[in-house]
């Protein structure tokens, strides 16, 4: 329909007038300049290192300048398993009430090559603005801004703020901003560990402000969120321990596919947009709540975001769910049992489910190694990195083609042509997994449920259409239970873990094995549905022809052939080196060697003992030092008094370890062989492992550290001291050149004692 010119220039305008109308204060511009001295000019951030106090120190500062009536650190001293001085940055913009609501992120990095740009200085900088916003306006609720030290390592930072401010128990809500990269996903976690979950008048809210704000992408990751929060402890964020002191919170997270946790994570790879995005809802929830929260009481439900609708199903719901698909189980289970083959038929076809789990393993294979193979080609461990979709496309077609290779099996390895047969077992399988995830957590039953479900109506139900339909969806839910909404980000930080050759072997075994048994029971209900329909068992004969696997064989090259011309490395995904070098203060060994995510071919590597360009597919090698590995970073002093009663020995130690400057981290532990050491004491924060005891530091301690320890033997037991202190440079110059390549340098100094009686 064509309208009247002067109809689009107006309607252009009334639609930027809404849009504006319906943004914040909030400005991007100042957050990015936050975010640029935090990343840049500060740069790596990790717990307790120099580097992490002026960010935080500057955070303070800035709290001051934009209008906080109170601005400091809250010093942390010490944390459950190291002796790290790390801190909270706080501002306190004091309303006309007590009434306390909480912004936090976290203003520390991973690791010291890491700037953490996203994950979280991009948070932080959010919080430091929503000051900026804040800070000039009269509130009614006292408003404490927070930048969270020593989240990575376990969320210490707010850990140590929610038992330690002295008003947290007028703390009515709390919001967390955790990663604000670009407009792409946007996750909202209201749940914690061990804890209930947030209100469902926190969700709703966050919900209906994202969606007036004209933003998309929100997200709450059902499937993850019910696996992790299952486990007594995993990923999460600095919104937990409020939960778990039962105040309101929840946290906004964007895309974890990202490159964090490498030191691609930098302000060159940072999308600046998002800063607007996730700083407009927290400005609107906070003024949303200014007033008053509806209650203080934390809630038990499961979460689906439908549309932009969040559904909410509380536990009584989930009881009656599982209860009517219990009953239309029984239900097709009769049926199907009434259309079962006689017992003592004399053609019976026994060892159907042994075929059945043959046939599963053939059809996981094909899919499990087929990213290999292109990563074979293309000379790359990990191709899918960056476009891990297409993978899962790739792994899917050969997946289809392993099912063709069963079709044909099948000729000859017959199965049983009862469909109750295949159905009964279908069913047990997964009330097995579904009982399992049951003790788990309560909300894990949704998946298997709405398997069983689908599975059960393609029984009952007679018209060949609508078994092709509910069969084919049965599986897609207890898929997307393990290729969960952070599928992407888990695949990516298993990439960083170096693995022998031998473990890896068994590693896939193992994971061939699960997913076979995984997708045993849905191998059964397609069988029991085809052999229930006659239109179906002769359009399973047609898939076995020689087409099906021409046009199969042909998908799968030609995808295959397209990812082949994708680059191994870009902008944000690069290949990382890491260069370990060892010296043994107490045997003089030195060692050296280069260890990579990906292939080591191609890198060129200078050093004393000469140049060497590698051009094999190798992982890891090992250089032999020359001279010039510097041995004196790292000195130990040790002064013991002993004194003896009966046949027992008390130990006096003051262990003094001098570096030429600070270490990045430093571990000693003491233990009996074969024994516990009950009688152990030591000033300094330890922990009990099952090395020993020990005493730990991370992220740049002093230079010099003094550590007192008392421990008591019987008899002829001797004490061990181990001692290891890493660096983040090298003590033995090598230089490593290569394209696209992040070099991960570590020395680490060991030393071994052992106190006799």
């Amino acid at each position: 329909m064509k309208l009247p010119g002067f109809i689009l220039p107006i309607f252009l305008i009334f639609l930027t007038t809404s849009f504006l109308q319906a943004q914040t204060e909030f400005s991007q511009e100042n957050a990015t300049q936050i975010l640029r001295h935090l990343s840049v000019d500060i740069g790596p951030r990790t717990m307790g290192s120099p580097a992490e106090w002026q960010a935080l120190n500057y955070a303070a500062e800035k709290f001051k300048e934009y209008g906080c009536d109170t601005a400091y650190i809250m010093k942390i001293g010490r944390f459950s398993h190291g002796n790290t001085n790390s801190g909270v940055a706080v501002g306190i913009k004091r309303g006309i009430t007590k009434r306390i609501i909480v912004i936090g992120g976290h203003i520390d990095s991973a690791e010291p090559e890491i700037p953490g740009a996203d994950d979280d200085g991009s948070g932080s900088a959010v919080v430091i603005e929503a000051t900026h916003v804040f800070g000039k306006r009269q509130m009614q609720s006292t408003i404490v801004f927070c930048c969270f030290g020593g989240e990575e390592q376990g969320l210490i930072g707010s850990k140590h703020f929610v038992s330690s401010f002295p008003d947290i128990d007028s703390v009515v809500m709390m919001l967390q901003i955790d990663m604000a990269n670009g407009l792409g996903i946007l996750d909202m976690d209201p749940n914690a560990h061990k804890s209930s979950s947030a209100p469902k008048w926190l969700v709703s809210a966050a919900v209906e402000e994202y969606n007036n704000l004209g933003y998309k992408h929100l997200r709450y990751s059902t499937h993850f969120n019910s696996l992790n929060y299952s486990l007594t402890d995993g990923p999460g964020s600095d919104h937990e321990p409020f939960l778990q002191k039962g105040i309101p919170a929840i946290a906004f997270i964007s895309d974890v596919s990202k490159p964090i946790h490498t030191p691609r994570d930098n302000f060159e790879n940072f999308d600046q947009a998002g800063l607007k995005r996730s700083g407009d809802i927290i400005v609107k929830l906070v003024e949303r709540f200014d007033q008053g929260v509806p209650s203080r009481n934390l809630e038990t439900y499961w979460l689906y975001l439908l549309w932009d609708i969040p559904v909410f199903i509380p536990v009584w719901g989930l009881w009656i769910f599982i209860s009517l698909v219990l009953v239309l189980t029984i239900s097709a289970f009769i049926a199907a049992r009434k259309r079962r083959e006689p017992v003592d038929l004399p053609a019976r076809i026994r060892w159907s489910g042994i075929k059945m789990f043959l046939f599963s393993i053939i059809i996981v294979t094909c899919g499990w190694f087929s990213p290999d193979l292109v990563g074979w080609i293309k000379g790359n461990r990990f191709p899918w990195i960056g476009e891990i979709g297409w993978y899962y496309l790739l792994a899917a077609i050969a997946m289809s083609i392993g099912g063709w290779i069963v079709l044909r099996i099948s000729l000859r390895l017959k199965l049983s042509q009862c469909p109750y047969v295949h159905f009964k077992r279908a069913v047990i399988i997964l009330l097995v997994i579904l009982v399992t995830l049951w003790f788990a957590n309560l909300k894990l039953v949704v998946e298997p449920g709405i398997a069983l479900l689908f599975i059960s109506l393609a029984i009952l139900v007679r018209k060949p259409i609508l078994k092709l339909i509910f069969i084919a969806l049965s599986p897609w839910w207890m898929i997307r239970l393990i290729f969960s909404e952070w599928g992407d980000a888990l695949l990516n930080v298993s990439t960083n873990i170096s693995i022998p050759v031998i473990v890896k072997l068994f590693l896939n075994a193992g994971v061939i094995l699960i997913f076979s048994v995984y997708i045993l029971p849905f191998l059964f209900a397609i069988t029991a549905v085809i052999k229930d329909s006659i239109p179906l068992n002769l359009f399973i004969v047609k898939l076995r022809s020689r087409t099906t696997f021409i046009v199969l064989t042909a998908f799968f090259v030609g995808l295959s052939c397209y990812l082949f011309s994708i680059p191994r490395f870009n902008s944000l995904w690069y290949r990382n080196v890491e260069i370990a070098q060892e010296y043994n203060m107490s045997t003089g060994v030195k060692t050296i060697s280069v260890k990579g995510s990906e292939y080591l071919d191609g890198l060129k590597i200078e050093s004393q003992g000469g140049d060497s360009l590698i051009g094999e597919r190798i992982t890891s090698m090992d250089i032999k030092p020359e001279t010039g590995f510097d041995t004196s970073w790292v000195s130990v002093t040790r002064q013991e008094q002993k004194h003896r009663f009966h046949d027992t020995t008390h130990s006096d130690i003051e262990l003094t370890l001098r570096a030429k400057s600070r270490p990045y981290t430093v571990s000693v532990t003491y233990s009996i062989a074969g024994k516990e050491m009950n009688a152990f004491d030591t000033p300094w924060q330890f922990r009990t492992n099952k090395s020993g005891k020990n005493i730990y530091w991370y992220s740049f301690p002093d230079s010099v550290l003094t550590i007192p320890v008392k421990f008591s033997t019987i008899g002829n037991d001797s004490v061990k001291e181990n001692i290891e202190v890493v660096f983040d440079k090298l003590a033995y110059p090598i230089k490593v050149e290569g394209k696209m390549t992040d070099v991960i340098p570590r020395t680490k100094y060991t030393a071994k004692y052992s106190y006799m009686k």
